[in-house]
């Protein structure tokens, strides 16, 4: 028989071993204008991103995400993803 601490649980853990509820998981406004938002086979993926960003999106920071796929095509994609890389490169400017 294993012992306890070799069992490998289902689920999703922080770095720090903790598990976390999917559903605690904050879905920001972009996952909501992206294809990519109800496809299954999309969904572990999408969830791993947030998960990443779970604490910047909760202190108010941008949540970035550049498999970002547009729902409406008169919305400027580049122009979205722009805004991203300019954050991001801000963010580590100060850092």
């Amino acid at each position: 028989m294993k012992d306890e601490a070799e069992v490998i649980r289902d689920g999703y853990f922080s770095d720090d071993g903790r598990e976390i509820d999917p559903l605690s998981v904050p879905l920001p406004a972009l996952c909501s204008s992206c294809l990519k938002n109800n496809d299954a086979k999309e969904e572990t993926p999408c969830l791993l991103n947030r998960m990443d960003q779970m604490e910047e999106m909760r202190k108010g920071e941008m949540f970035c995400c550049f498999a970002y796929e547009l729902i409406d095509s008169s919305v400027d994609k580049q122009q979205v993803i722009d805004k991203m890389e300019k954050y991001l490169a801000e963010k580590n400017a100060k850092q």
